[in-house]
This record gives C-alpha cells, structure tokens and sequence, in this order.
C-alpha cells in the first residue's frame, strides 16, 4: 500500500526507566551482551535478550514491573 501511514507503538516511560536499569544491569553488573530489545505489539511488553549464549530474556510490563 502506498502512502499508507504506520503507527509505531513506543514504550511507556515507565518501561524506559525501567528498562535503564535492566540494561545498566546486565552490562555493567553481570558484563552480558545485549541481543534484542523489541516492544511486543501484542502484550505491550519489552522484551529482552542478552547473555553470552542468548539464555537471558527479560519481559517489562507498560507499568515497569519486570517479569
């Protein structure tokens, strides 16, 4: 479709702060890789993928709880 708009959904403040300290974490702290951070258009949640082997996955919820 030409011309066609595309709404990009963002992430919450909430889940940037938190997502700050997730990342300050695992690199500084634990000196893990980070592979993926993608926002699921499904659920809202960011999601998180990082360790030397990719065995890390870490979920933020809009409200900045991590599960």
């Amino acid at each position: 479709m030409v011309g066609a708009a595309v709404i990009m959904m963002e992430p919450t403040e909430a889940q940037l702060r938190s997502l700050y300290r997730q990342c300050h974490w695992l690199t500084n702290v634990l000196f893990q890789p980070i592979h993926v951070v993608r926002l699921d258009e499904r659920t809202r949640n960011l999601f998180i993928l990082a360790g030397h082997e990719e065995s890390i996955e870490l979920q933020i919820k809009p409200d900045g709880e991590l599960i």
